[in-house]
């Protein structure tokens, strides 16, 4: 569980923005670091000093959330206008968030069939079971957490160049529909579970509803409603299929 997503997601972003005007890439990079290394601290304190994941990332929340207050105190910055264009209207045909997607699946593919993305499910569906065949537990959590800052900081460049610009707390409603998005494709709060891909398709379906909802004119405090009651379903029909399976 990470509760800091939204705000290490806006942390991301405001770097990317800033230092867009010295090159895309130095940009980039910049950003993932910042967003690894957050993840990485995140992971320490929960593999080493034993605190609650959900109590870790929440009180993480304020903390990056300041942070990227001190980067960009205002929503601004500065991101080529060319790539800007090519991100939302397409590049020589070419849909770059569809490219962006792609990229993220074969990534996770390439992690899922290595020592540690096998170790990142034994740890999460057992983890004295993990820690007993000789799989470094700590290890392997500070990994994942640094991983996931990784696709975060993925998703804050991106909105970065969707929008233009950097806002430092545009970041917040992102951390309901990443738990929303894992709920649906069926990712077990138990850990051990969870697909990619279905992750994804799951995420696609609730910015569609979100879109579908902003084309029918209603109020966007309407939109957190339904994510709100879409969340719930999807949680109450998971626990009722599990407990059917499990009788």
């Amino acid at each position: 569980m990470d509760l800091s997503l939204g705000a290490v997601l806006s942390l991301a972003m405001a770097v990317f923005a800033v230092r867009a005007e010295d090159g895309v890439l130095v940009a980039a990079g910049l950003a993932l670091a910042a967003a690894a290394a957050t993840g990485a601290a995140n992971g320490v304190l929960v593999a080493y000093a034993g605190l609650p994941p959900i109590i870790v990332t929440l009180a993480a929340s304020f903390l990056w959330g300041g942070v990227t207050l001190v980067v960009l105190p205002q929503p601004g910055g500065s991101v080529p206008s060319g790539l800007v264009k090519a991100y939302n209207n397409g590049w020589n045909g070419l849909a770059l968030p569809f490219v962006a997607i792609a990229l993220v699946l074969l990534l996770w593919k390439l992690v899922r069939t290595t020592r540690f993305g096998l170790s990142l499910y034994a740890v999460g569906g057992n983890e004295h079971g993990a820690y007993a065949s000789g799989i470094g537990t700590r290890k392997v959590k500070i990994s994942a957490y640094a991983l996931a800052g990784v696709f975060i900081g993925l998703a804050g460049i991106g909105l970065a160049i969707q929008t233009g610009s950097g806002d430092a707390t545009i970041g917040t409603p992102y951390t309901l529909n990443s738990i929303a998005a894992s709920v649906l494709a069926g990712v077990s709060f138990f850990g051990g579970v969870g697909q990619m891909r279905a992750t994804v398709l799951a995420a696609l379906l609730i910015g569609l509803l979100t879109n579908l909802l902003l084309f029918t004119g209603l109020s966007p405090f309407y939109q957190l409603i339904m994510q709100g009651a879409v969340l719930i379903v999807a949680i109450a029909v998971k626990t009722l299929a599990t407990r059917e399976r499990t009788q």
